[in-house]
């Protein structure tokens, strides 16, 4: 009888996940056909103006600001220049090696990387805590994964942001509430999007790309890095694991 108890239990239990868990299969779509051009991208380059809420010990919350120019071509090559209240900074990526350059303290780091993008990227979060700004649209199962860690998604409507008839999109789970704005035109760019951090008091973050271009055609030679005269090479720790 006790067995019996156990599986309805689990039965029930399972049911009321299953009616809980609210998916909009009209927020899929637009997100499906958004990641499906940027896995068909051959190159692409954007920028992306960013802020996000950071603990300060004398002043708690604070915002901070970012601006970024990316550039992603073929399966192997990146370039990242990002400047904010931390200073200047830029990332050479080759196929073969990561350049970490420090504009403001002139100084750079030599990472040997993966054969891919996004092996690469990974590498340098999970090793290094280093994060690329909007790296996740680039992930081929963006929206497998999106359905694996959210609760609920839903398509909200059709807004204006900057003269630009958008998407709006709200996935949310127990930690964060995930806003994305797409863009209504026929390559479905991302225009926009928010993350509001429950458990971290609410802290935001925001970023808004500008400046799409799809298939550019890209140098290779801008992937390589020349060290500028001077500059001092110097060595970084791996995270511990």
């Amino acid at each position: 009888m006790k067995n019996y108890s156990l599986f309805f239990a689990l039965l029930f239990s399972i049911c009321i996940t299953a009616q809980t868990k609210k998916i909009d299969p009209t927020a899929i779509l637009i997100l499906d056909h958004m990641s499906d051009v940027i896995g068909e991208l051959e190159s692409c380059s954007f920028s992306l103006s960013s802020s996000f809420d950071s603990k300060d010990p004398d002043y708690g919350l604070i915002k901070k600001f970012i601006t970024s120019d990316i550039i992603f071509s073929g399966p192997n090559k990146m370039l990242s220049h990002i400047e904010g209240n931390n200073g200047k900074k830029g990332f050479w990526y080759n196929g073969e090696q990561v350049a970490y350059y420090s504009y403001t303290e002139n100084n750079y780091v030599l990472i040997e990387a993966p054969e891919n993008t996004i092996a690469t990227i990974d590498k340098l979060h999970f090793d290094y805590g280093i994060q690329f700004p909007a790296a996740d649209f680039f992930y081929p199962a963006f929206t497998d994964d999106l359905l694996n860690d959210f609760q609920n998604i839903q398509y909200i409507g059709k807004v204006a942001i900057e003269n630009e008839e958008c998407f709006h999109i709200k996935a949310e789970n127990d930690e964060m509430i995930v806003q994305y704005w797409v863009s209504n035109n026929a390559y479905r760019t991302p225009k926009k999007y928010l993350i509001i951090y429950k458990e971290k008091n609410n802290s935001h973050y925001e970023a808004t790309f500008s400046n799409w271009q799809l298939n550019p055609k890209v140098p290779e030679s801008i992937f390589e890095f020349t060290p500028p005269e001077n500059a001092k090479k110097i060595k970084i720790l791996a995270k511990k694991k």
